[in-house]
């Protein structure tokens, strides 16, 4: 994957001239058929209508699954449905759907997330340029409460320093879930996983092709259990790792052409202080 990505000047040309883009969205899933389902009905409402909904099923065991797209796709077309022969991950399955889109941009949804129905077209609307992603909720279905969070302000008009440190002062691993322009997003297809790789990748979007927030709340992160459970990036040893994200952070800090050297160094501290931070976090949640 390319470490540089061009920025979509063409895209917003296309955008004021009237042509609307086609925005990939890929929806991976396992078993859990009632979520697909609202998931499926949010994305088919959405207000923008140039889409390809690429829905990958890893395995699910019978039938439902497969059934609830058949559902969708035989009254939209834009539903296409893969099955994959044997449970690949949940990570092999998100690369998946994003290397199967054919779209100017891209974005995942989970099947346990929900969207307001001009989620798309607002993002896009903002800055077809860059990454865009709203404020969003936490909704806990189990036990019926919704808790607003806002993420930190990104723009492409702040200085490359500015919003790295906004990003490392409120870091919302929910940015992933935003709208990208399909080339900027490219680079996840290959490499490791790793406990905050979300935050990663956001970092390495806003070093490389910027990101862009707007304040409205058009997102919600959904969990399903009365709490929120962490996700380990090795489920086997239940505990997080702080190296690889600190190790990568800091490489894509120091590739960055867009710093200066004392700029790079400064970033570096903060990013350092923000691990000890989250060491601290982690370390008093599980006292």
């Amino acid at each position: 994957m390319q470490g540089h990505v061009e920025t979509l000047d063409a895209s917003a040309v296309n955008m004021s001239v009237g042509r609307r883009p086609l925005v990939s969205v890929g929806i991976p899933t396992f078993n859990r058929p009632e979520g697909l389902r609202r998931t499926l009905g949010l994305i088919c409402g959405q207000t923008y209508p140039n889409l390809q909904i690429l829905v990958s099923d890893n395995a699910s065991p019978g039938d439902e699954t497969e059934q609830v797209v058949r559902d969708f796709s035989e009254t939209d077309a834009r539903v296409k449905y893969f099955r994959q022969p044997s449970n690949i991950g949940p990570i092999a399955n998100f690369r998946f759907v994003l290397a199967e889109a054919s779209g100017d941009y891209f974005m995942w949804a989970a099947d346990d997330d929900e969207w307001d129905a001009s989620f798309i077209e607002t993002c896009l609307a903002a800055d077809p340029s860059c990454s865009v992603m709203t404020n969003f909720k936490t909704i806990f279905r189990a036990r019926n409460t919704r808790d607003e969070y806002r993420v930190p302000k990104l723009s492409p008009d702040l200085s490359m320093t500015e919003n790295v440190v906004n990003f490392f002062s409120n870091m919302q691993p929910s940015l992933l879930y935003g709208l990208h322009p399909r080339k900027s997003v490219l680079f996840t297809l290959k490499g490791s996983y790793f406990d905050f790789y979300d935050c990663y990748v956001v970092l390495r979007i806003i070093l490389e092709s910027g990101f862009r927030t707007i304040d409205c709340t058009l997102y919600g992160a959904g969990v399903d259990t009365p709490s929120y459970e962490v996700k380990y990036a090795n489920p086997a040893k239940k505990q997080l790792a702080f190296w690889p994200f600190f190790f990568h952070s800091s490489i894509a800090l120091v590739r960055c052409s867009r710093l200066s050297s004392p700029e790079k160094l400064r970033l570096w501290f903060e990013l350092l202080q923000l691990v000890r931070r989250l060491q601290h976090h982690y370390k008093a949640r599980a006292a």
